[in-house]
Formats: C-alpha cells, sequence, structure tokens
C-alpha cells in the first residue's frame, strides 16, 4: 500500500509539477525535482510555495 500525501493545493497533478512524463524512471524524477528546486529557491517570491508543490509531487511519485 502506498501513501499519498494530500496536495498542497487540490488538483495538482504531480506529473506536470516536476515536469516529467508518466513513465519517468525515479533518477529521472530526482533529477528534474533539483533542478526544479534550484530555481524555485532563486525565486524571492513564490519560492516558498513552489518548493512545496515541488516536494509533494517528489514524495507521491517516489512512493508508487
Amino acid at each position: 500500500m502506498t501513501w499519498d500525501p494530500p496536495p498542497p493545493e487540490p488538483g495538482l497533478d504531480p506529473y506536470r509539477v516536476l515536469e516529467v512524463h508518466a513513465e519517468a524512471r525515479p533518477e529521472v524524477i530526482e533529477a528534474a525535482f533539483a533542478t526544479l528546486r534550484e530555481i524555485a529557491c532563486a525565486d524571492d517570491a513564490g519560492g516558498g510555495r513552489d518548493l512545496a508543490r515541488l516536494t509533494w509531487a517528489r514524495r507521491v511519485l517516489l512512493a508508487r
């Protein structure tokens, strides 16, 4: 049984958040997360919200 944490916002698609294909391998998911995390951390305005989305999407996709 997998645990899917609730999305930080309703209707979010974890694949779209991380910009990966539905059949992406774990290493692709990790690479996308790392790249997008750097971008989010550089954004002073919405970085916290973006980081929450990215972290949620990573947890959901890697739990499967």
